[in-house]
């Protein structure tokens, strides 16, 4: 744990020795330098982020870029900010109050510049050369090296003169050498074990990293080339490692010239390095789009932030003449209402109407046209509310203009014309005759012609299994460049780019023309001459974090071992008493492991009962994933209930599994369950239903009235999203229930098919499955050929029928079996159905149908049987309880039972995240459920870590505390359904899963258990007696010691965050409302450690900044994604914004509390007594 002795620490993180810049200079930079000021920046800088993230509601991100982030002075915020509609809405269910008014701030790049200057003086005068002679001149030197090898890196990443090659290091090689560095690492670990004392606390953390590093030695080799990451992984490694291994260099002259401290100036410097790079991007890096067709060949790319007018001269058979003028100019010319006059121009343009978004209409009879030539006579423009954060579709502007075009020797007009982007993405434009040439005159987005041209070969759009959720786009292009003797074929696709000429080719989307059905694609380009610094800088501080933060860790580690030997030889205790402190942990403890295995067993099945269990096992095809029947019954009965189970006519529970059987083979009997949860008396009243308890209905209570329930939808279908009340969204949620039990009635229903109007019937019933296609139904039914596809259950009968009674072919085994599985059932013969799923499951077996790996779907029906969750929030709670009974008495044996069952509890919790990277294939962190599971694991792993260090049970408390409640978190979002949800295609990518979002939520983990701590430290003070000198001081530490964790993982894992970015579109930092929520956090981290280390807070102080830490991880982990804005909205769901509220006014509760004066706290109370 990264922390230290509070006697020393608050004087030697920061303060010391002036640097020799003499009393004068000293005296007038210390303001400058002060600890205070970069706390107060800190501060400011989260206010300016928190206002910017607000702004994007209603301005264009761009816009807010401009106005908030790289203003040179100060931003002006308007009040009504901070009154968001969504968060507004679903808290008092109509539309903010317009707050008049606002106030002037300091800009994003006014602070920032601030801040260099806090940081310059800062290491000026407290930062002493430690060095002298050959050291100091040895360490000059090799910082010199460091440096220069740094900037060698950032210059050799751009090629301005053609391709970027592969490495020097081939990806093989880099990969062998990765694992050389891991097995030298794992042995060190073991050989630094070995030398430890046996039982020691570093003998304990170096066994578990040895044993660790080992793990992952052995599986990477054990899985051989299979191992490896993929070339855009290594890639990336490649990157990493160049900027790793010049903050190694400079590392070490750092310590050769400020020894303990060099790793605080390291960290420094790339703070430094970082900033510059976001003021080198704002002044010099371009965006553009580069859009072509297949076939097409295009060699300019566009600006679709702003447009200009065209006039294209196309006379001359060898080249076109274009005169384009820029939006400013037009803008100027509509406001000074003064033509534009050129001699480029063949004519003068006087603009008389310019709309930043428009929509466009045919023409009306008794429409006021403003044009009278041209597409204007046909099509009429009309104003649109400029794009912003909040809208869901495209929020590219369709800029649209009239015009009016003048001779250039009489004010007589040659017509009026309408312009607009949605003519010229068409590439339809106006023509003008003047004298004897005709020009085409068109608005389009602005464009920059290039030396070289790019050809589209072909364009791909992988989609998951069953769905049109893309997978990968890619591109094959053609590369032509003759001013650089350049022609090659290459590809495109996603987080890969291509960089050329000093300038990155992104793949950024697909479409397809609606009129001739060619595909084409959208390239990102992106003209950003530093884009190796985020790379080289994040290194550059996470080496100087490590070595800053290992230096404290040792040294907490000696001073910790050393006052634990000393509670051991203080300690004497009787044998009774001795033997009751391990009796009580041993059987809690094995109680809690009996538990665990009961609950894993398989359910038990009589010879005349139906294997439910075995057929839930059977696999299908839903949501871009292979999945047992078990999950597809629970996740949609989840959505319809909001419940597993449910109660059949004698009340008795059943199985989810059971109610898709009904819902499969008995559809009359399924109608009759009541499972659909409608709580809203207006929308019961609605579909003619009485109150009821738990609010279950039943299908067939409601849809005799099911016309009135789709007349009101539509209704609520027609309405702007903020005029959408409480009743609308019941109404609308209910409709989505009804949709799940109909998609799949219609997906596993055979259709009627009478004798005597067989071929009419057959022919509607085929059309009815082209159309559920497009529903993206549940395919149950595999391809019998590697070359065949999985079908839903209708649709494979009705092809069986075909095949045998027109076609007179054998049938299809799988259509066959399942078919026989479902008349068993419908039969209600249980032998007979346990017969066929077991012969059903044989030709599985034996045939492996394509997509499958049936080890998986098994592995995840025992999965779901398990309920692991569920089983570790019980022992959680079961742990708490333990402690809570130390708090009366016996405080060693009960906290010793509680650490018992909170292990086996964290077993469970480990297991089940291990499972769940089994069954998905990916990392432990892919979407918001996963995330609260993981970062429940992390707040438990902490806590209980910290009972290697503190025996007063804290950890044990707030680990199990942690692990409950995120758990409870997680069981909420996963009340919408499946929680193993594929990815979309710039997400799907095992490293920046595996590295970014692992890493950033640990360190949302780390911040949270911070909080929790600090919630305890006041709790505890204020509202118990039990917060001695010495129990206040190990929270002190323990907080101190989880936020130098916080601030590590925050940091890394947000730049690594931006690195992806980087990576998938070419922006490192774009200000998104996720990217700004993430570095809040860091922000706060950042501001309340150096608040400690200036001596500006101390244990009641640090325990309320934490709380106050809880806030701003809820806001980046749930409160921005209810904005709907930005590139990472995702995640919503009603009850969200409640969510956050509550746990922000939590926090604000427990840090009021926190400032009542400690005079009136219980535990001072008595320690004055």
């Amino acid at each position: 744990m990264a922390t230290a002795d509070l006697s020393t620490a608050d004087r030697t993180e920061f303060d010391g020795e002036p640097a020799g810049l003499g009393p004068l200079l000293n005296s007038m930079l210390a303001p400058l330098a002060s600890l205070k000021l970069t706390v107060a920046l800190f501060a400011m800088a989260i206010f300016i982020i928190l206002a910017g993230t607000l702004a994007q509601v209603e301005k264009d991100i761009w816009q807010v870029i401009d106005e908030y982030f790289r203003n040179r002075w100060f931003a002006w915020i308007d009040f009504r900010l901070f009154l968001p509609p969504s968060f507004w809405g679903a808290l008092f269910g109509t539309a903010p109050p317009q707050i008049p008014g606002g106030f002037y701030f300091p800009s994003g790049w006014l602070i920032g510049a601030a801040m260099a200057l806090n940081l310059l003086a800062a290491h000026l005068v407290r930062f002493k050369v430690q060095a002298r002679g050959w050291r100091l001149v040895s360490g000059l030197l090799v910082t010199l090296a460091g440096g220069a090898l740094t900037t060698l890196v950032i210059l050799s990443a751009n090629n301005a003169e053609g391709l970027q090659g592969e490495p020097w290091v081939s990806y093989d090689t880099l990969w062998r050498i990765f694992l050389g560095g891991l097995a030298a690492t794992a042995i060190a670990s073991i050989v630094g074990c070995a030398r430890t004392t046996l039982g020691s606390l570093n003998w304990w953390l170096t066994a578990a990293c040895s044993v660790l590093l080992t793990a992952v030695l052995v599986y990477l080799v054990w899985r051989g080339a299979d191992s490896r990451l993929s070339d855009s992984a290594m890639r990336i490694l490649w990157q990493l490692t160049q900027g790793g291994l010049a903050g190694l260099v400079l590392l070490a002259g750092c310590i050769l010239v400020f020894k303990q401290r060099g790793g605080i100036v390291l960290l420094h410097a790339g703070i430094g390095l970082m900033m510059f790079g976001e003021l080198l991007v704002g002044k010099t890096a371009v965006e553009a789009q580069l859009q072509m067709q297949e076939g097409e060949t295009v060699n300019f790319v566009q600006d679709i932030r702003t447009v200009e007018l065209a006039v294209v001269d196309r006379s001359d058979p060898q080249h076109d003449v274009v005169t384009a003028i820029p939006r400013q100019l037009l803008l100027d010319s509509l406001e000074r209402k003064q033509p534009i006059a050129d001699d480029r121009l063949p004519f003068r343009v006087r603009v008389d109407k310019f709309y930043q978004n428009s929509s466009v209409r045919r023409v009306k009879p008794d429409d006021q046209n403003p044009a009278d030539s041209g597409m204007g006579k046909e099509w009429l423009a009309e104003n649109v509310r400029p794009g912003s954060g909040t809208d869901t579709s495209s929020k590219v502007d369709l800029s649209a203009c009239y015009v009016t075009l003048l001779p250039k020797e009489s004010d007589a007009p040659l017509g009026t014309h309408l312009l607009g982007i949605l003519f010229s993405s068409q590439n339809v434009s106006d023509p003008v005759q003047v004298g004897d040439r005709t020009y085409e005159l068109s608005l389009r987005f602005q464009r920059t012609y290039k030396p070289y041209k790019f050809q589209l070969i072909d364009v791909r759009k992988d989609d998951y299994l069953g769905t049109d959720t893309p997978r990968n786009y890619s591109s094959d292009v053609r590369l032509v460049d003759e001013t650089r003797q350049v022609d090659r074929t290459l590809r495109i696709w996603m987080n890969n780019p291509l960089r050329f000429a000093g300038e990155t080719f992104y793949q950024s989307g697909y479409h397809v023309d609606p009129q001739t059905q060619i595909e084409g694609t959208t390239l990102q380009v992106v003209t950003n001459s530093g884009w190796m610094i985020p790379y080289v800088s994040c290194m550059l501080v996470t080496v100087g974090l490590l070595a800053h933060f290992s230096i404290t860790l040792l040294r907490f580690l000696r001073r910790t071992e050393t006052s634990l030997t000393k509670e051991i030889v203080t300690e004497r205790t009787d044998a009774a008493t001795q033997a009751l402190s391990w009796a009580l942990p041993g059987v809690a403890g094995v109680l809690a492991v009996i538990c665990v295995v009961q609950a894993a067993m398989p359910p038990r099945v009589a010879e005349n009962e139906f294997d439910l269990y075995t057929f839930g096992k059977l696999p299908l095809i839903a949501e871009g994933r292979a999945k047992p029947l078990d999950t597809l019954a629970r996740s949609s009965l989840l959505a319809i209930s909001s419940r597993q189970t449910y109660q059949d006519a004698n009340e008795k529970t059943q199985p989810a599994i059971r109610w898709l059987l009904d819902v499969m083979a008995r559809p009359e009997q399924a109608f009759n369950h009541r499972v659909f949860r409608i709580e809203n008396l207006d929308v019961q009243e609605l579909v003619g239903l009485e109150r009821r308890e738990r609010f279950r209905y039943a299908p067939a209570e409601f849809l005799p009235k099911l016309d009135k329930l789709t007349e009101q939808a539509a209704k609520a279908h027609e309405l702007d999203a903020a005029n959408v009340g409480v009743f609308d969204k019941k109404v609308l949620e209910l409709e989505k229930k009804i949709g799940i039990l109909d998609l799949l009635l219609q997906s596993f229903n055979p259709p009627n098919i009478r004798p005597e109007s067989a071929r009419t019937d057959l022919m509607e019933a085929i059309e009815r499955q082209r159309a559920l296609t497009r529903r993206h139904p549940p395919l149950t039914v595999p391809p019998v050929s590697d070359t065949g596809e999985w079908e839903t259950f209708a649709a494979a009968w009705t092809k069986n029928l075909v095949k045998t009674t027109f076609m007179e072919q054998s049938p299809d085994e799988p259509t066959e079996a399942m078919t026989r599985i479902l008349v068993a059932y419908a039969k209600q013969d249980a032998k007979e159905f346990n017969t066929e799923v077991g012969k059903y499951r044989d030709w599985l077996a034996e045939h492996s149908p394509p997509d499958l790996d049936s080890a998986r779907t098994d592995f995840e029906v025992f999965f779901n049987h398990f309920q692991p969750f569920t089983i570790a929030q019980i022992l959680y709670v079961a742990a708490f309880a333990f402690a809570a009974c130390g708090w009366l008495g016996w405080a060693r044996p009960f906290n010793r039972a509680a650490l018992a069952v909170a292990l086996v509890a964290f077993g469970v919790h480990c297991f089940a995240l291990v499972a769940r990277m089994y069954i998905s294939g990916r990392p432990p962190v892919t979407n918001l459920y996963s995330s609260a599971v993981f970062i429940g694991w992390g707040c438990a792993a902490l806590g209980l870590l910290f009972n290697l260090f503190y025996r007063n049970g804290v950890g044990t408390v707030v680990a199990v505390a942690a692990g409950y409640l995120t758990l409870g978190v997680a069981d909420f979002l996963s009340a919408d359904g499946d929680t193993f949800i594929v990815l979309q295609a710039v997400l799907d990518t095992q490293f920046w899963l595996a590295t970014h979002v692992t890493c950033i939520t640990f360190g949302y983990a780390t911040t949270y258990l911070a909080g929790l701590l600090g919630m305890l430290y006041v709790l505890r003070g204020v509202c118990t007696p039990s917060l001695t000198a010495d129990a206040g001081r190990d929270l002190y530490r323990m907080i101190y010691g989880t936020l130098c964790f916080s601030i590590f993982f925050s940091f890394v894992g947000t730049v690594l965050g931006g690195l992806w970015a980087d990576d998938s579109w070419g922006r490192f930092w774009g200000w998104d409302p996720k990217e700004n929520g993430a570095l809040i956090i860091v922000l706060w981290n950042a501001l309340a450690l150096h608040a400690r280390w200036g001596g500006m807070v101390k244990e009641r102080g640090l325990a309320l900044l934490a709380i106050a830490g809880n806030i701003a991880v809820t806001w980046s982990w749930f409160g921005v994604n209810e904005l709907g804005i930005g590139l990472h909205s995702y995640g919503f769901r009603e009850g969200m914004v409640q969510l956050v509220m509550s746990i922000a006014a939590i926090s604000l509760a427990a840090i009021g509390v926190g400032l009542i004066p400690r005079r009136y706290w219980w535990s001072d109370r008595v320690a004055v007594g």
